[in-house]
């Protein structure tokens, strides 16, 4: 075994067999998501994945850059935990790929995150880790689609795991969204994204190599292949989504800036600062009537505030859906601040005293988004409370894979990040 301490990190390199594959979870919790991506530890919060330097962007990075990934969250205990994290290379569908570790990642294999960073703040107190990579000691070798898994050290459990994108940079990519209204959308207008694929000059037959997908709002488990492309040209493809499965164009978001927990923030009704956590209590959301929705790009983990003196609180949301108590719809609240998932402890329940649907989340001061959605017999249904026309701004991925025939593996060869307007 080979170690080595860097700043707060002890990295190993392992020399036991290769781990299982991530569990395929693929149900409606994990709606939003790719199959694997979890927070599944419930004293985990404030996750960041970004690229370094820049907060608000995706986890991409392009292969053989200077460009580095930043992995950031917070234990809400004042005792020490030790994690431990590794990557793992996968296809387009997220099923692991066939290349062995040593051929996508060099250096050591796995990383310790010892201690982490003590909060300031207290009631709760808080541990703050972090991680970027690649870095001198592990490099990235291939492009496409990977995973990293955060561990307990101790008990080996599996505690979050988040996708991430190695890109080659080959090629370039023109896109565009095209608006329109469909009854088969019930009357929602519909987005139909559309790009153009300058290609670089190694593809020799696209039509059989190269596959497109597109991507809304950064939900990476609702990722779509392209249905319509045009191969007629020698020098670009011209593809888009299948008309008959365009994106929601009026997806809605509300905004919840919890920059500061008192009554002098316009959402909070009250704040009980002796409570510990402190309790806040927001205003109603009332279904129709709230949507501020016109928040893009902020993050798919929000904006919580970085600072070891920021403080969490107890917040409790109220909701009028205008849904008596005696139905049969459960009413849940996700968001970025817990992955998108879709869990039983976000579930909303009716409180007789102020005739509300209510729910409480642990937040850190900070900027979020978050939605109601209703589930029916089993069935998610988001848009339930979106209102119809809004003119909503979404935001698009658009990403290029080339299947390789000599590695067998997809390498990712350019991505596209853009808006509709």
């Amino acid at each position: 075994m080979i170690s080595l301490v860097l700043n707060s990190c002890t990295l190993f390199e392992s020399t036991g067999s290769e781990r299982e594959p991530l569990p395929g979870i693929r149900s409606v919790e994990n709606l939003f998501n790719v199959p694997g991506q979890i927070v599944a530890d419930n004293q985990i919060r404030s996750v960041q994945f970004h690229r370094s330097g820049n907060a608000g962007s995706a986890p991409f990075i392009e292969l053989n850059s200077n460009q580095q990934l930043h992995l950031q969250f917070e234990i809400l205990q004042f005792e020490s935990r030790q994690f431990r994290v590794h990557i793992t290379h996968h296809n387009p569908d997220w099923s692991r790929s066939s290349i062995g570790r040593e051929s996508f990642t060099e250096g050591l294999f796995t990383v310790y995150l010892d201690t982490g960073r003590i909060s300031s703040a207290r009631e709760p107190q808080y541990r703050q880790y972090s991680f970027s990579f690649p870095n001198e000691d592990l490099r990235i070798l291939k492009s496409g689609n990977y995973m990293i898994s955060v561990e307990d050290a101790d008990t080996g459990y599996l505690v979050m795991a988040l996708p991430f994108f190695v890109t080659e940079n080959e090629g370039s990519i023109a896109s565009s969204v095209e608006q329109l209204i469909t009854p088969r959308q019930n009357l929602r207008t519909s987005h139909h994204p559309v790009s153009r694929y300058r290609l670089p000059d190694f593809v020799d037959q696209p039509q059989f190599d190269l596959e497109f997908y597109y991507v809304q709002n950064r939900f990476w488990g609702r990722t779509q292949e392209a249905g319509e492309i045009d191969f007629s040209s020698a020098v670009e493809v011209h593809y888009e989504m299948n008309r008959n499965r365009p994106f929601i164009g009026d997806y809605e978001f509300l905004e919840l800036d919890l920059t500061d927990f008192t009554q002098r923030n316009p959402q909070v009704l009250e704040y009980f600062p002796a409570e510990t956590p402190p309790k806040v209590i927001l205003f109603d959301d009332i279904s129709g009537f709230s949507a501020s929705g016109r928040l893009t790009g902020s993050g798919s983990f929000g904006r919580p505030n970085n600072s070891l003196n920021a403080k969490y609180a107890d917040v409790h949301f109220t909701f009028d859906p205008g849904i008596t108590p005696e139905t049969d719809l459960e009413i849940y609240l996700t968001g970025d601040f817990n992955n998108w998932a879709i869990q039983s402890a976000n579930r909303l329940s009716f409180n007789e005293e102020i005739n509300r649907w209510t729910t409480g989340v642990i937040l850190k001061e900070g900027v979020y988004r978050y939605k109601y959605i209703v589930m029916d017999d089993g069935r998610v249904d988001d848009l339930y409370f979106d209102d119809l026309f809004t003119n909503t701004r979404q935001e698009y991925h658009t990403l290029v894979y080339m299947r390789d025939s000599r590695e067998f593996y997809y390498r990712l060869l350019q991505y596209n990040h853009f808006f509709s307007d």
